[in-house]
Order: C-alpha cells, then structure tokens, then sequence
C-alpha cells in the first residue's frame, strides 16, 4: 500500500515537472512554422481593407510592396508562394476575376523581385497561418479559391517593354485613380488616371473624422517637428498647397516647413492622401476619400467590374494602360 502511494506521488511528481517543457515545446513549434512572424507583425490588422496592401505603407509602391524578409529564392515553390500572397492581399469574397486580376498582379510583382535578385519578396502566407487565419473549413474553400486563380492565369505576368511593370494597388479609390507623374514615381507611364466611381458604395470610400485643435496640433508635429503655432491659431499656419488630378494631395505648408500628402496622411492617420480640412465648431473636420495610396488597380472597383461581367483580362487592361499580359 505504501508503496502504492509512493508511486503515485511521484507520478504526480514527475508530471508536473514536465507539463512546462510540453508546453514550451509545443508554442515554440508554433512560432517556427514558415511565415509566423508575418502574420505576427499584422496581428490586429484588416488585410483586406486597404492597408491590407504592404504597397500602401509608402508612396512608392516599389518599395512598400515588399516584405523585409530574407527570401531563398532557390529554395521556394513559386506557385504556394503565389498562393501566400494572393492570400495575403485581397478578400476571397471578391469576384473569381478579381482574384485572378490580383494572381497576376502578384505574380509580376514575385517575377520582377526574382529578376533583379532582390533580397526581399512579396508578403506570403504559408498554410498553417492560413488555417490559423480562416480555421479548417474556411481554409478549404478559400485555398481552393487560390489555387484556381492561380492555375487560370498561370505563368501571366504583366509588362511594359518586355519587363515587369510596377503592379501598384489600393483597395479604393477616391473616384479616379491617380496618374504615376503626380505620384512623382517615374518610368511607369502605364499608371495613368482612370474613373472608378464604381468605388462610390464602397463603405471605405468616405472617411469624416474630427479632433480637438490641440490633438490636431500635435500629430502635425509629430511628423514636423519645426513646425509651431498655439493650437488655437493652428489652422492659420496650415494651407494645402497642391492636389493632383484625382484630388490626392501632394504638398502642404505648415508655417515655414513643407510636407508632402503622403507624410501628412501617415502622421494624421488618415485612409489616404485624398483628404479636405476644415476648422468646423472649433474642432478639427478631416474627409478623407479613399483607402490607400491611389496608383494601380482599385481592388472595389476591379470587384465591381468582375460582377458586372468583366475578365480578369479587361480588368487589367483598365487599369494599367498599353501593358502586355504575357506568358512566362
């Protein structure tokens, strides 16, 4: 009987020393599955609403629409990478050609990193952090969704004098996407303005938020530092300057420094760059129209084309002017 009781208790004994390690262990397998820091970083984040797209986090979507991460391009298997990041930037609720619209976005882009040996690729998703995003049943049916935008447009890319072109996208548009000249980007004559009022029922379309004199003062001089003036008077020292053809700001004066649109929407937190200010009852009114930065595709507008019977095809060729959609 004693004896009985001594095994037990250590039985006890030992499990709880080794509950810990199984734990340690199984979270730590988790955090090493591929890509599990990137969905970590945009915990908490709508990946389909605009700033679902890395290319919106700066002006140049060159820049912006790739991840900081080691790639080992020899290594990966490009059509489950394509997958990841189509995953990674468009919702699955959207049209079957707007999907494919955005494979062939993704998959310029992929090329166009692979060419130039860029040490970065495009954010992609693995299918672990699939499961963990949509769960089980969601995952079958969303990765089968991939799969055939994936296969229906396979080895497309996009191009403009035979190489890859800069596939910028937003997810809405503030009516009329903006021209690359405005943008200041250069060598993609391609991003030229196109109407996309079909952007307008999109609930991300119109922004209208208000802040306090003071708050407003402060962001400004978070991202301009030099600039000072009495949060009463802050609306004396604050004139937009210059707009783009499609409303987009691209230069303010706060008192003597000059900020571009881009920096003022980043450092006010606004959905775009298409914003209208106004002193109304003593606060601050901003409109914002839009979510993201303008260039390229609008992801709404694409969807709305793509309902009203439009392939991927013409959905491009909308979008990104003179371009050639050719085969790999």
């Amino acid at each position: 009987m004693l004896k009985e009781k001594i095994k037990s208790f250590l039985a006890v004994c030992i499990l709880i020393i080794t509950i810990p390690y199984i734990i340690t262990f199984f979270f730590q397998r988790n955090e090493t599955l591929p890509g599990y820091e990137a969905l970590r970083e945009t915990d908490g984040e709508n990946s389909f609403s605009q700033e679902s797209s890395p290319i919106d986090k700066a002006a140049d979507p060159k820049e912006a629409s790739q991840e900081e991460t080691p790639s080992k391009q020899a290594d990966i298997d490009i059509e489950e990478y394509l997958i990841g990041i189509v995953a990674t930037e468009i919702s699955l609720d959207y049209e079957p050609e707007a999907i494919k619209a955005q494979a062939v976005i993704a998959r310029t882009s992929l090329t166009a990193a692979l060419d130039a040996g860029s040490s970065a690729l495009p954010a992609s998703m693995s299918r672990e952090e699939m499961i963990t995003l949509w769960g089980q049943d969601g995952f079958e049916e969303n990765y089968q969704a991939l799969v055939h935008a994936i296969q229906d447009t396979e080895g497309e890319i996009l191009t403009y004098g035979g190489q890859p072109i800069l596939a910028a996208f937003h997810a809405v548009s503030a009516g009329k996407t903006r021209d690359s000249k405005d943008a200041s980007i250069e060598n993609a004559p391609y991003l030229c303005s196109a109407d996309t009022s079909l952007d307008i029922p999109s609930p991300d379309f119109l922004s209208v938020v208000f802040m306090e004199k003071k708050e407003f003062l402060r962001k400004l001089q978070e991202g301009c530092p030099a600039f000072d003036a009495e949060p009463e008077h802050v609306m004396e020292h604050f004139n937009i300057e210059a707009r783009d053809g499609s409303g987009y700001v691209i230069q303010a004066k706060l008192g003597e420094a000059v900020m571009s649109g881009e920096s003022l929407r980043e450092c006010l937190g606004l959905n775009s760059s298409c914003f209208y200010i106004k002193e109304v009852e003593g606060q601050i009114r901003i409109v914002t129209r839009g979510l993201g930065h303008g260039l390229g595709l609008s992801q709404y507008a694409a969807n709305e084309m793509a309902k009203e019977g439009k392939d991927y095809q013409e959905i491009l060729s909308y979008f990104y002017k003179n371009t050639d959609l050719a085969s790999q």
